[in-house]
């Protein structure tokens, strides 16, 4: 009966020029949805429903300023994180359309800082995230770099001029790398003369009326109504705030009733016109022609038979969503400040409005389980005789090993059988023997070690999410008879 009620509850028809608003009765399914979050002790979120490009629901859930008592409403500002992608893309797009740059441009055309790779990577592919350049969050997380920590475009770029491999030869592979859409945002100052900052804001924000939305590009300007980011931390909370200097990939702050335009601009292309929303929209490709499940910054899917076009964001301690049903005019916002908000709460109202049954969905992760290398658990060995080889095994590994492209010194060293990985200013890592070169442990990381032709251990590889084959080199112990 409750979906039969919400169901027509959708798809009653307004008369034209009507004002729509969303009925008390879905309304109230979507408090008890976010009711965890509708608390003055506990972070929340901010709730926007959109039907033909109007905001029909706005609402803010829980605390926005724990410390300052400052309730979460529709236009409380979030870091939107990786939403803040389509403001990239639409940067990039409305420059090729103005003539000042091409979507198969070269990025060396224009960020001569990135290595040549031995082949080209095009601006649309970085687009696309087929270009196989590392992610650089992935990289600055295998070096012990915290994940809010301050960031500078210097470091950034140096971190990339760095690199010596790609994940994959460019456009044979569909991988999300934050990498191309920082670099994007380079692009953009390059080729207008402008930082991504003010080109979004006099190109795209101004255009719409999105007077509170804004790239931050200096972690230490001041955000008005700004909501803080909390993670969990026991029976309370800890700020989580992103420090990093680097946008293009991530760095607005929005409000829900912001992202209402900028979610209608689809239908009216106010910024872009119809040829910058096809551009937006258009499936990418890999170089075998196979059509990927995104475009430029919006991952394309679908729920129940309906096409959807979203993207969701992830930093410190904040949580967003943009969830358009095309085909039903209908749009969702889900902007939280908390990590602990569920990446499905989008899809959860989604399901409210369109009437449909709930349903699970995961998040994509690197599966390793049906490697050939893992046969499940790896557990150690029980008798004594095959403890000491597995011993001994470690032992041949332990020493110094240093990565040029991280710039990191480490050490590997064996402790209660298990391979022990050390950084500089960072936890441990713990490895367990898949086969006598090849590790894992509980992130499904893998490392992978490299002998020579002499099989004398040379060095090590290490693979995790969206990083492959980085490689570290054994450092030789200097002998002692020496100089």
């Amino acid at each position: 009966m409750l979906r039969r009620v919400v169901l027509a509850l959708v798809l009653v028809t307004v008369p034209a020029g009507a004002q729509m608003s969303m009925s008390d009765s879905a309304g109230r399914w979507v408090d008890s949805v976010l009711s965890p979050f509708a608390s003055r002790q506990s972070p929340g979120c901010a709730v926007g429903v959109t039907r033909s490009g109007s905001l029909v629901f706005a609402k803010g859930y829980g605390m926005a300023d724990l410390e300052h008592d400052t309730p979460i409403t529709p236009d409380t500002r979030f870091y939107v994180a990786s939403v803040s992608k389509q403001f990239t893309a639409m940067s990039i797009v409305l420059l090729a359309l103005d003539g000042r740059l091409s979507l198969d441009d070269s990025i060396r055309k224009w960020v001569p800082e990135v290595p040549s790779f031995g082949t080209v990577i095009t601006l649309r592919q970085l687009l696309n995230h087929t270009s196989g350049l590392r992610d650089y969050f992935t990289l600055l997380a295998v070096s012990g770099w915290p994940s809010d920590g301050p960031l500078t475009e210097k470091q950034f770029l140096m971190l990339v001029s760095r690199q010596k491999k790609l994940n994959f030869a460019p456009g044979d592979e569909f991988l999300y790398s934050n990498t191309g859409y920082a670099l994007l945002s380079i692009v953009v100052r390059r080729a207008s003369g402008q930082s991504l900052r003010d080109f979004a804001a006099e190109h795209i924000f101004k255009p719409l009326g999105m007077v509170h939305t804004e790239f931050r590009d200096d972690h230490t300007s001041l955000i008005p109504q700004r909501a803080l980011g909390y993670e969990p931390s026991g029976s309370t909370y800890r700020i989580s705030q992103p420090e990093t200097d680097v946008v293009g990939d991530g760095g607005v702050y929005s409000t829900v009733e912001d992202l209402a335009k900028w979610d209608a601009n689809f239908r009216t292309g106010r910024v872009g016109g119809k040829r910058a929303i096809a551009m937006l929209q258009e499936p990418g490709k890999l170089n075998d022609g196979q059509i990927i499940p995104y475009s430029l910054a919006m991952a394309i899917g679908d729920f129940h038979g309906l096409k959807t076009y979203s993207h969701s964001g992830a930093y410190g301690g904040y949580r967003s969503t943009l969830l358009r049903f095309p085909e039903r005019n209908l749009s969702v916002i889900t902007l939280c400040n908390t990590s602990s908000a569920s990446s499905m709460l989008a899809e959860q109202i989604g399901t409210i409005m369109l009437g449909f049954a709930a349903q699970q969905a995961s998040a994509t992760t690197l599966d390793l389980s049906s490697s050939p290398w893992i046969a499940g658990s790896p557990s150690a060995p029980a008798d004594s005789s095959a403890s000491r080889r597995r011993n001994d095994q470690l032992a041949q590994l332990s020493g110094s090993y240093y990565s040029d492209e991280l710039d990191l010194p480490v050490t590997l060293a064996p402790h209660d059988g298990y391979l022990v990985l050390q950084r500089p200013h960072a936890e441990e890592i713990h490895f367990v023997a898949l086969t006598t070169d090849l590790y894992t442990n509980s992130d499904k990381m893998l490392l992978r070690v490299v002998r020579d032709d002499n099989d004398v251990i040379t060095g090590f590889t290490l693979t995790i999410s969206r990083v492959r084959d980085l490689q570290f080199t054994r450092r030789m112990a200097r002998d002692p008879r020496g100089p």
